[in-house]
């Protein structure tokens, strides 16, 4: 069984509990009263974006930045990913032929991480791919405001004197995490430096 975390107390518990072990939150009158009845779907904020599943085989049940529950949609982590990745692609395709630049050169600025790339993926669809992409499939739900703040929330900062404008040296696993629309995990950023102080860490 999949273990999710706690609405209430925001610790791990068994998706089979009737209530959380630690504050007696009702889990499973909450799954069924939100209509999540497959963790093996993905979960997710319509609201924001914010992923519920796919992080360390968790399942986030409610938003920690919109504060409402996720919703489970009919597509599997690995099938939303990879229509992500199909739509992004073909962003990707219109920003190399408006930048004038191939596929090896566009894999370079990625990895360099080269703000031309995403400002002109911006400029073609009015917003951040991964926020076009979730309001293309949730246009009822989607609030911009709110997946911008959410960004904001994520996006790593330098820890001496909190400027965003920091270096990493990064080996990407998705475009979503070379575009910096998903958080990376620690264990692939090293030698970071800021580009503000140049505290590096």
């Amino acid at each position: 069984m999949v273990d999710v975390i706690c609405p209430g107390c925001k610790r791990k518990i068994g998706s089979y509990e009737e209530q959380c072990l630690f504050c007696g939150f009702p889990i499973k009158k909450y799954l069924q009263n939100n209509n999540i009845n497959d963790l093996k779907k993905k979960i997710i904020c319509t609201r924001c974006g914010n992923e519920g599943s796919g992080r360390k085989k968790l399942v986030m049940l409610k938003c920690e930045y919109c504060d409402i529950p996720m919703v489970q949609i009919k597509y599997s982590d690995q099938e939303f990913i990879d229509m992500y990745n199909a739509a992004l692609n073909k962003i990707l395709e219109r920003a190399m032929d408006n930048l004038g630049i191939g596929v090896l050169e566009m894999e370079r600025m990625i990895q360099k991480n080269d703000p031309r790339i995403l400002k002109e993926m911006i400029n073609i669809k009015g917003m951040a791919p991964y926020a076009a992409f979730i309001k293309e499939h949730f246009p009822d739900t989607f609030n911009l405001e709110a997946f911008e703040k959410r960004i904001w929330a994520i996006t790593p900062r330098c820890p001496k004197c909190g400027s965003t404008e920091v270096k990493f040296n990064l080996e990407f696993s998705s475009w979503m995490a070379a575009i910096g629309q998903e958080p990376v995990a620690d264990s692939v950023s090293k030698d970071n430096i800021c580009k503000n102080c140049g505290f590096n860490w």
